[in-house]
């Protein structure tokens, strides 16, 4: 029976370590808002009802304590891998968010992020909070929570195996938040690049306008006014971008298998 709750206990490490990575870098769990002892408590908690459930081993984990030690270092990279894949789509919102303030004139404040302890541009902060309430009133927070849940019946513990077309994959996505973030910025930029036009056409026609005084506050209101009416078309996108990022979590977890 000390046998057998030896196992299970070095099992519940292990669990644990996997859940520790996604709680440091999966998107809102890994929030500097989550304070860390309650983050602690929810892996815990959550490695103790994953832990019974999991089938047994084919062997046993290894009792040297730098072998044990060697496979939680590796779950811990799994969770920070599904982690790391879900916070690649969240930055692609901060891209938008960067493309729209350069282009509307808020580039010239920032504002701090506690959520990604930085500075972000005002409309990236804006973005970030409208999709953060999403996944909460559609209970997204869940799915992040039991993909790693799911990562368990592909990759049992101590089976991580590193494959190199994972990096090359993840280096695409991480390129593709740029394209995201461009698409989502598109309506306003393209309109504020109309009305830049516009006003150089007329600073040309009459030089008597000072456009510089005018034209702040018009592309600042501009800007306040299509992202009012583009909120419907920014929860689609987020809809597409919610479906590309679980999807992308299941293609790293077939990846590390």
């Amino acid at each position: 029976m000390l046998v057998f709750e030896v196992e299970v206990f070095k099992l519940f490490v292990v669990v644990l370590a996997r859940f520790g990575g996604l709680m440091v870098s999966a998107p809102i769990l890994g929030s500097a808002n989550f304070p860390v002892i309650p983050k602690i408590g929810l892996a815990a908690m959550l490695s103790l009802i994953v832990t019974p459930l999991l089938p047994s081993l084919g062997e046993p984990l290894p009792e040297s304590i730098l072998a044990l030690s060697a496979i939680a270092a590796t779950e811990l990279l799994i969770g920070l891998m599904i982690g790391f894949v879900m916070t690649i789509f969240f930055a692609a919102l901060q891209v938008a968010g960067q493309i729209i303030d350069m282009l509307s004139g808020f580039a010239m404040m920032n504002v701090f992020n506690p959520a990604l302890e930085t500075q972000v541009p005002v409309f990236g902060f804006f973005l970030y909070l409208i999709a953060v309430l999403y996944i909460f009133i559609l209970n997204l927070h869940h799915l992040i929570l039991q993909a790693l849940v799911m990562s368990f019946e592909r990759i049992p513990p101590g089976g991580f195996v590193l494959n190199p077309q994972l990096l090359g994959q993840v280096t695409l996505w991480g390129s593709s938040m740029f394209s995201v973030g461009l698409i989502i910025a598109a309506p306003i930029a393209g309109t504020l690049l109309i009305a830049y036009a516009t006003m150089g056409i007329l600073s040309r026609l009459v030089p008597q306008i000072h456009i510089f005084v005018v034209g702040f506050p018009l592309t600042i209101a501009m800007a306040l006014s299509l992202m009012a009416f583009m909120i419907g078309f920014y929860l689609d996108m987020l809809d597409t971008i919610f479906e590309d990022m679980f999807r992308n979590v299941d293609t790293a977890i077939r990846g590390m298998a």
